[in-house]
């Protein structure tokens, strides 16, 4: 059975191909597309063929696809078959609106990357491991939904771990794995310089550094091979459990030593269920699960976490209840939308239509601190809304 998007391209003519290069040279500067209305002009439908001969080479240039869409989604530019964006992504492209969204929120980014991936382009998963840089390194956006400062800091990163590759003398790529290592290595922003050429500096050298560290581990050869390590001994673990966990411990141990005539203590017993578990993925996220129920409280049918989110002043309150079924319109509000990313929010992009399952609640400090409520479905819950203690996995 072929989707919408099959469907389309087969009843459409062959289209020549084109280098990434020109694609992206005849899309339209987003600054320059307007909000239309009523049927489409001359203008408007040279922009909408360009934008769809980007979006023709999708599984080639992923950013050039986000702004593509983009341009079609700022401009209404799908008006005269659609009536709304969600539709023409599914029925023209068999695109579902999450990960439509998500080229749309990283496109400038990866535009931004590329000319230093000597022609190779940026993956997806680089795109991903940076643009939660951009968002909590990031400041104020202009006109054209551009965050200078948080491009910057992300760019910085992206070098820094080209550095250490290009010091390390190994052949090896650059891997979201370790995107993700320099990140984490971070300064928080408050100690980071104002300067913004000074900033980018130390963003640099951090991620340099922490990517050099993690490729060059104890017992590297320099070559990229590891010297032959003994085996390593066993390591004691010591912890301390409830008298009932204790209590129900001892009776497993004594009838498996009595079912096996073998004699069974009680590190025996959890050495073996503990290899037992990690043989079995679906134990971990039966641990996940239980660890989120114990950090989640169930207030009015929604789960509810309370946090001070990470980089924000003691006394931050954060509030993220999940409700299954949807929230509903509070005391003064008039409906419930899903807020997409914030660069869709400035540029005027169309809200998502899922079901807004999270209510997101922020309680600044300060004698001038105002609380503020955001709701978002699943797919659009960004990553510094979702609560410590959440199964993400």
């Amino acid at each position: 059975m072929s989707t919408p998007a099959a469907q389309h391209r087969n009843d459409r003519p062959d289209r020549p191909d084109r280098s990434i290069v020109t694609l992206v040279q005849d899309l339209p500067d987003l600054a320059d597309v307007a909000e239309g209305t009523g049927a489409l002009t001359a203008m408007e439908r040279a922009n909408l063929a360009a934008a769809e001969a980007a979006l023709d080479t999708f599984q080639a240039s992923g950013w050039a696809a986000g702004q593509a869409l983009a341009v079609i989604a700022k401009g209404h530019l799908h008006r005269d078959t659609h009536d709304t964006f969600p539709e023409y992504l599914w029925e023209r492209w068999g695109l579902k609106p999450s990960p439509a969204y998500r080229l749309m929120e990283g496109w400038r980014l990866a535009a931004r990357l590329a000319p230093a991936t000597a022609g190779r382009g940026v993956t997806g998963s680089h795109v991903t491991s940076l643009m939660p840089v951009v968002k909590a390194y990031g400041g104020d956006r202009d006109e054209d939904g551009r965050d200078e400062l948080g491009e910057t800091t992300a760019e910085a990163v992206f070098h820094g771990a080209q550095d250490a590759l290009k010091e390390s003398a190994l052949d090896r790529k650059l891997t979201a794995a370790l995107l993700d290592a320099a990140v984490t290595a971070l300064p928080q922003p408050t100690e980071l310089p104002e300067d913004q050429g000074e900033r980018a500096k130390a963003v640099r050298e951090a991620a340099r550094e922490a990517v050099t560290s993690l490729i060059r581990e104890p017992g590297g050869t320099g070559n990229g091979k590891k010297k032959e390590k003994p085996a390593p001994s066993a390591v004691r673990l010591a912890t301390q459990v409830p008298p009932q966990l204790a209590e129900a411990l001892d009776g497993w141990v004594d009838r498996l030593s009595a079912g096996l005539a073998l004699p069974l203590n009680r590190e025996g017993l959890v050495t073996r269920i503990v290899q037992l578990a990690l043989e079995q993925p679906e134990s971990l996220v039966a641990v996940a699960r239980r660890i989120e129920s114990e950090q989640a409280e169930t207030v009015g049918g929604a789960r509810r976490w309370t946090w001070t989110p990470k980089g924000k002043p003691r006394g931050h309150i954060r509030i993220a209840e999940e409700r299954a079924k949807g929230h509903k319109a509070g005391r003064g509000e008039n409906e419930v939308r899903c807020l997409t990313a914030r660069e869709q929010t400035d540029e005027g992009l169309p809200l998502c239509g899922e079901t807004p399952t999270w209510r997101i609640t922020d309680q600044p400090t300060g004698p001038a601190a105002m609380v503020t409520t955001a709701y978002y479905c699943v797919g659009h819950l960004p990553a510094d809304c979702s609560p410590p203690g959440r199964w993400n996995g």
